[in-house]
């Protein structure tokens, strides 16, 4: 190999040694300890397996692991058609098991037909919000799911919800679980993957977990014998349905909350492949970016395209690049929940802003102008709380359509009379320059030839627009 090559070789090597993904999919062996317990426990596993060692799989943290000491177990899950191999591993979390599930080989080399899967709470119980955001924890679970399906293909999954944890349903931690179980319920089909929520039965009237996790935390004998109560015959139905049949699992009951859409967080991981699999490059992109950004970008397929491969703003966006560091987090079809949900579970945590561009709710065509209004402010609420220091420059909804009478522009307008309101020119400063997008005659058409999303030229004019503004404040 001669020197250029060499180096060529090392700069790979290196960069990638300093590349780190989301710890939450990322294979984690308990931190390589050759003398960890759980490393032991692991092997035990291992030696027990045969081709015949179970027909439910149970895989977990300690809530599966302790429960192999309890009564319930034995008289549930040893012998028979529910025979069960029971996989918790306390103190474990996505990332662990991702580990066991692949390079520790813990479902390989026999068929179960039914696998009972509960991760996730040590995610949010072992590190802060900041560094463990829910959406890093629906990622993990997401990949055991995928992980599953491929080393058990024949497999029923039961996904169990992340159960309550201490006294109310103000408690910390529950609240980011109650974030994960919203998510993973879409992960469920009732065919390959079956949900099982009974929370619910895990709360007394007040909300408290004492009755039955004397920790507030781990089951204890009679909250072991209620989840039993309500397991068994879910796990007995996937047992026993023919495949490709529908196995009713269980979703608590939940109380009716009318709120309209555009203030209601929502997320498109199920509906939307791509979608989760942008949050997964996003979380990534801040993981292994600055600490600091002089610039990040809020909105949807507009600001997407700042960016996007093939996108009419890329050449500008490469420029800007040269003088700023920036974050895009423009998401194509987005409307305001949705980026509401992605900056309340994940977007914003692990690093410093200087300033935000937010422009959102062209999507929001359905909904009441005031609605999207408020859901844009829900928006700037967030990031003002989650970055107090930083200044937001709030972009008007772009007018649309080939003339001013064109239903989607009058919508828009509407909704920007009422978040121009939203600024007080120091934190939130408002930038309109919407009438520089449009001709004489208020047609789009030379700015926008699809008469919604801005082509080259009509970047140019919001390079220009906003470009004063980050010179002032950036101080470059």
């Amino acid at each position: 190999m001669n020197f250029t090559r060499f180096v060529f070789v090392l700069s790979l090597v290196l960069a990638s040694s300093l590349h780190a993904d989301i710890r939450a999919v990322t294979p984690n062996k308990w931190g390589d300890k050759k003398d960890a317990w759980q490393l032991k426990r692991h092997e035990q596993f291992l030696n027990s397996i045969t081709s015949s060692v179970a027909n439910v799989v149970f895989i977990g943290d300690s809530i599966t692991h302790f429960w192999e000491q309890k009564q319930s177990w034995k008289d549930n899950f040893v012998d028979g058609p529910r025979k069960a191999l029971n996989l918790g591993v306390s103190g474990d979390r996505t990332e662990h098991v991702i580990w066991r599930i692949t390079q520790g080989r813990e479902l390989d080399g026999y068929k179960a037909k039914v696998v009972v899967l509960l991760i996730g709470c040590n995610n949010a119980g072992h590190h802060s919000f900041e560094k463990e955001p829910p959406i890093d924890t629906i990622h993990g679970i997401k990949k055991i799911l995928e992980i599953i399906k491929q080393k058990q293909p024949e497999a029923r999954i039961l996904l169990t919800a992340i159960y309550p944890s201490g006294a109310s349903d103000s408690d910390a931690v529950r609240k980011r679980n109650k974030v994960v179980n919203e998510v993973i319920v879409e992960f469920c089909d009732g065919k390959k993957v079956i949900w099982c929520d009974f929370n619910d039965k895990l709360v007394d009237e007040k909300g408290d977990t004492k009755k039955f996790m004397n920790d507030r935390l781990h089951p204890n004998d009679y909250g072991y014998e209620v989840i039993a109560k309500e397991l068994v015959p879910i796990i007995d139905r996937a047992l026993n349905a023919p495949k490709g049949a529908v196995v009713k699992g269980r979703v608590a009951p939940k109380k009716s909350n009318k709120i309209p859409a555009p203030i209601k967080p929502t997320n498109f991981f199920a509906k939307s492949p791509w979608w989760k699999t942008r949050t997964l490059e996003k979380r990534n992109e801040i993981i292994n970016g600055p600490k600091e950004y002089d610039l990040v970008f809020v909105g949807d397929s507009i600001t997407h395209r700042w960016e996007r491969k093939g996108g009419e703003g890329v050449a500008l966006f490469a420029e800007l690049k040269k003088r700023y560091s920036i974050l895009n987090l423009g998401y194509g079809s987005d409307r305001t929940q949705h980026v509401l949900w992605r900056m309340m579970y994940g977007e914003l945590e692990g690093y410093k802003a200087k300033l935000f561009m937010l422009m959102i709710g062209t999507n929001n065509g359905r909904d009441k102008p005031s609605d999207i209004a408020e859901g844009t402010k829900r928006i700037l609420e967030v990031i003002r709380s989650k970055h107090a220091e930083a200044k937001v420059l709030l972009l008007p909804i772009f007018p649309r359509g080939a003339s001013s009478e064109d239903k989607n522009r009058i919508r828009n307008e509407a909704v920007n009379k009422i978040t121009k309101t939203f600024a007080d020119g120091e934190n939130v400063i408002w930038v309109d320059f919407n009438d520089k997008l449009v001709d004489e005659k208020g047609n789009t058409k030379i700015y926008m030839e699809d008469l919604l999303h801005t082509n080259p030229k009509g970047y140019a004019v919001w390079r220009d627009a906003v470009l004063p503004y980050f010179e002032k404040i950036l101080g470059k």
